[in-house]
Formats: structure tokens, C-alpha cells, sequence
């Protein structure tokens, strides 16, 4: 039986001999099969390149949005806690004023307290008249320094 057309054996492709008959049809087949005209396939694959881009350019855009969002909200966040920042400063500020009023007290109460238990104190009175009697005796040492003095003196006694 001769080997079907485009079967023969050539020695110009060496490498064709040990083909088998199987795998040289079928590249035959591809070899004699018309080609389809691609106009048609071409336009469909333009719209499909074109429907693909949209949609990736839609997932794009919803990404965009989402990342919008998430800003948004971050921005609204940073907001609120601005305000919260401010509340929380007055409040510290009030409590700074308030400590510094209980200190001033709290001094105060010290104070009064190493006054009552000094056995040596002789009470307000006692303070008010030793007071007045050191402003005489600046006043009498302001004076002695002046002209006038002799007269000065008689006047305070």
C-alpha cells in the first residue's frame, strides 16, 4: 500500500523518519486545514479586552472608594480625639488650679498648726502689738538720722 499523500519519505528531513505515522497526519491535517477569516473573532476579542478592563477598572475604583472610606473614618477618629484631647486638658488644667488651692490650704493648715502647739506664742493680740512695735522702732531709727529728731521722738513717746 503507498503512504498517503504528504506521507512520503524524504531525505531532506532526517529527523521526519523516525515520526511516527500518527503524529505526521495530524500535523498534515493542521498543515492542509483552511484558516478562518479572524475579522469576526477579532472584533469579539476587543470587545472582550474592552469588558475586561472595565471591570478591572470598576474593582479599581470600588478599591478607591474603600480606601475613601477608611480615610474618612481615620480623619473622623483623629477628630474625635482632638476633642477628647481638649476635654482632657481642661480637666487637667481645673485640677492643676484645684491641687495648687489644696496646697496653698494644706501650707496654710501647717502653718496654723506650729503656731497653736508653740508653747512660746501669746496668741494673735500678742503678734498684732509686737507688729506695731517694730514699726515704731523702724520709724524711731528712720528719724534719729534726720534734723528734727529730738522733736520726732517726744511726739511718739
Amino acid at each position: 500500500m503507498p503512504p498517503p499523500p504528504g506521507h512520503e519519505l524524504s531525505d531532506s528531513e532526517p529527523d521526519e523518519a523516525f515520526d511516527s505515522p500518527i503524529k505526521r497526519s495530524t500535523s498534515f491535517r493542521d498543515q492542509n486545514r483552511p484558516k478562518t477569516p479572524n475579522n469576526q473573532s477579532s472584533r469579539y476579542d476587543e470587545q472582550d479586552k474592552d469588558d475586561a478592563r472595565e471591570t478591572v477598572l470598576r474593582r479599581e475604583l470600588e478599591g478607591v472608594r474603600n480606601i475613601n472610606e477608611l480615610i474618612e473614618g481615620v480623619v473622623g477618629t483623629l477628630e474625635r480625639a482632638k476633642g477628647n484631647m481638649a476635654t482632657v486638658s481642661k480637666t487637667v488644667d481645673t485640677a492643676s488650679a484645684l491641687l495648687n488651692t489644696w496646697t496653698r490650704i494644706l501650707s496654710q493648715t501647717e502653718h496654723n498648726q506650729r503656731l497653736i502647739l508653740n508653747p512660746t506664742w501669746k496668741g494673735a493680740s500678742a503678734d498684732v502689738a509686737e507688729k506695731q512695735g517694730d514699726e515704731r522702732r523702724k520709724h524711731r531709727t528712720t528719724l534719729t538720722g534726720s534734723e528734727r529728731a529730738p522733736d520726732r521722738l517726744a511726739e511718739l513717746d
